[in-house]
């Protein structure tokens, strides 16, 4: 049979769990503050300390955020100038933990250009410390879920992990050849859009289910019959929102933010819920 659905499932904070991608991140963003001098600005703690802290206490609120005479973060809203701040600007409310050490870096001083760099570098390093060794997982009945859901829609991956090494990424959790794409360097959320489009395309094809082989081509998925997954409603959820698709968020941080179809706190919840859209009839 002819898929007709759509599954977008996010990376990082949804198939991929473990503090450790964020806290590479965050020694990343250290060893750039040393190298500029600007490792005081966080008087007696560091980047990584800082987020430790908020882990533990299951916070993105850290005491050290800094704030202007209206209570909204220092650089939040500074217009950007380039097109990595442009593609990723730093966010409030906060809802992970990447969010949390981009903000710290560009109040101590370090550009998007510089923090996206360590992000970058953090990736690196991880894969040298060894995926395995680190705290990088994914949920538990994942790969068996994809799988399931694949059968019966088309299930695309979706992610601002660059695609720079990311291999090495799917098979320490399991989910090589998961997926009938993998969309990296999506540039969420100003590339969400886009990447919707290349993803509902897949629905063109006429990918026949389960098989991998071509069937008889039609239109993209319709955007009724998408469901995005996520942790960020902003950048995972809002556009296929806005065209009425079917949203999952997992907001592990209770920010409450968005206006998701299905609010949950870990993968659990999500794969409940798209266990229950996969049943539903298609709407074309």
């Amino acid at each position: 049979m002819t898929r007709e659905k759509l599954l977008l499932l996010d990376f990082d904070g949804t198939l991929c769990l473990g503090d450790d991608p964020v806290l590479f991140y965050a020694d990343q963003v250290d060893a750039q503050l040393a190298a500029r001098n600007l490792a005081g600005h966080f008087e007696g703690t560091t980047v990584r300390g800082i987020v430790t802290r908020a882990f533990a206490a299951n916070t993105l609120l850290a005491a050290e955020i800094q704030y202007d005479a209206a209570g909204t973060p220092l650089t939040v809203g500074t217009e950007p100038t380039h097109d990595d701040a442009k593609a990723h600007p730093v966010s409030w409310p906060l809802q992970d933990g990447y969010q949390l050490v981009q903000l710290l870096a560009r109040q101590a001083g370090l550009t998007d250009a510089e923090s996206g760099e360590c992000f970058r570098a953090a990736r690196r390093d991880l894969l040298a410390h060894g995926l395995e060794q680190a705290d990088v997982h994914a949920p538990s009945g994942a790969k068996e879920l994809v799988a399931k859901i694949a059968e019966c829609a088309v299930v695309v991956l979706v992610t601002n992990s660059p695609a720079e090494v990311f291999a090495p990424w799917l098979e320490a959790l399991g989910l090589t050849e998961a997926f009938d794409l993998v969309i990296n360097d999506a540039r969420k959320p100003f590339g969400m859009p886009e990447a919707l489009e290349r993803a509902r395309a897949v629905g063109a094809a006429g990918t026949a289910a389960g098989t991998g082989s071509a069937a008889s081509p039609g239109q993209p998925i319709h955007p009724h019959e998408v469901l995005s997954v996520g942790d960020i409603w902003r950048n995972d959820l809002e556009h296929v929102a806005s065209l009425g698709g079917g949203t999952v968020l997992i907001d592990r941080f209770h920010t409450g933010l968005g206006e998701p179809d299905h609010r949950v706190e870990g993968f659990d919840g999500a794969a409940q819920a798209i266990l229950t859209w996969s049943d539903s009839a298609a709407r074309v």
